[in-house]
């Protein structure tokens, strides 16, 4: 959907009373709050039905691997069975599988090889929503309104991702552990719901000739890696996820440095929630400033604030300067994460949008399990070496983003 030159920018405000923009917004945090549960829970709900770590390992890994795979052919899917539809189906096939896990535990009949059979199907289908959700925000709103619809949605995944783990620990605790997982897949069965409240025009693309879906999702990774400006933010925010992996890990070690012992879980759950809560605040200013033709100078400025933030960490580590600088890390996360949407949704022909989300999303967080991998690596040494590392990788993500992106489409 294309906006004139002259056109007048939307406030928040219009944006969020636009067609089928609540009712998206509805869909997205609750199929949101129900995944970011969802990790959380299956560790604790496998140390509470087996006993075992490696079990609860093997659970995050079916949970989410599979997905990561088969992104590619999910986003031929999106273009084949139209989003609306394919969202619906992963919604509703995520509520049946997370709950038939708690009813095959509720009769005794759960084990091991039938959790990881339904976590593993689960994760399979995932990618239709993780893709869906951003590839419908376009086809509701007009361009010039992409950066603060972009904005509403990352500021509500900002509260969730802070929100989530804390609702899961605490229904966890109070109710156990099948009512928990029910709770999670009737999350996933409201989504589906909230979709039916869509109004007409939903803004479906012409389904493309029909071709074998493996062709399908190999023309989207072409597609992406022969646009110049897809595949430089391909380049730029591997990099930057691996500066976020090594954060991640640096983190909890940093705190129990620094503290010597004692309230680490409390002060950690601190530092992730000025983290979240900030990025909030970061995405909303990006919406009221973004507009197409700025977002590539707003992402590289973003991502260097995030590379001094952490490089003055490293230089005076201390639990208040790690508070202010992942406020900071926060605040030009938001910006970086609504222009890179932005500018994907801007340079994509709406017919090959739904591949390449999917796409772009599993080749944008190929970086982040290498930045975790590091980050273990180089902190159980020092700490402040740790964080130089992740400082330099996202001063590398600037860079690459600054010489790789084309100003134009």
């Amino acid at each position: 959907m294309e906006s004139s030159p002259t056109a007048v920018p939307l406030t928040y405000r219009q944006v969020f009373g636009s067609r089928n923009v609540p009712q998206l917004l509805l869909a997205a945090s609750l199929s949101r709050l129900a995944s970011s549960m969802l990790l959380f829970v299956t560790v604790l709900y496998v140390l509470a039905e087996f006993h075992s770590a490696p079990a609860a390992g093997l659970s995050g890994f079916f949970l989410t691997l599979p997905g990561f795979l088969v992104s590619p052919i999910a986003g031929a899917v999106l273009d084949r069975l139209g989003v609306l539809r394919a969202v619906a189906l992963d919604t509703l096939s995520s509520a049946v599988f997370i709950g038939g896990i708690a009813l095959l535990s509720l009769g005794r009949a759960l084990t091991e090889p039938a959790l990881f059979t339904l976590l593993a199907l689960y994760s399979l289908t995932s990618p239709l929503t993780a893709g869906g959700i951003r590839t419908l925000f376009p086809r509701f709103v007009p361009e010039a309104a992409y950066d603060k619809a972009n904005a509403l949605d990352l500021s509500t995944f900002s509260v969730i991702d802070v929100a989530g783990p804390l609702l899961a620990g605490a229904t966890f605790t109070l109710i156990g552990p099948n009512p928990t997982l029910l709770s999670v897949a009737g999350m996933y069965a409201l989504t589906a719901l909230s979709l039916t409240l869509l109004r007409d025009g939903t803004a479906e693309v012409p389904v493309p000739p029909r071709q074998h879906l493996l062709r399908s999702a190999w023309e989207g990774i072409t597609y992406l890696f022969r646009n110049p400006t897809l595949r430089g933010l391909a380049v730029s925010y591997a990099l930057y996820q691996a500066a976020a992996g090594m954060v991640i890990v640096i983190v909890p070690v940093a705190v129990a440095d620094w503290l010597g012992g004692g309230s680490v879980d409390r002060y950690v759950g601190l530092m992730w929630a000025i983290m979240g809560l900030a990025g909030a605040v970061g995405a909303l200013f990006a919406g009221k400033v973004l507009r197409a033709g700025v977002e590539r100078r707003y992402m590289v400025a973003a991502t260097l604030v995030c590379a001094v933030a952490i490089l003055s960490v490293s230089l005076w580590g201390s639990l208040v300067t790690l508070g202010v600088g992942l406020m900071m890390v926060g605040l030009g996360e938001g910006t970086v994460n609504v222009s890179l949407l932005s500018l994907r949704q801007r340079r994509t022909e709406s017919a090959w949008l739904g591949r390449i989300m999917t796409v772009s999303i599993s080749v944008n967080l190929i970086g982040f399990p290498i930045g975790t991998a590091l980050g273990g690596a180089v902190a159980t040494h020092s700490v402040a070496a740790a964080l130089a590392t992740a400082a330099l990788l996202a001063a590398g993500s600037a860079v690459s983003g600054r010489l790789l992106i084309p100003r134009e489409a």
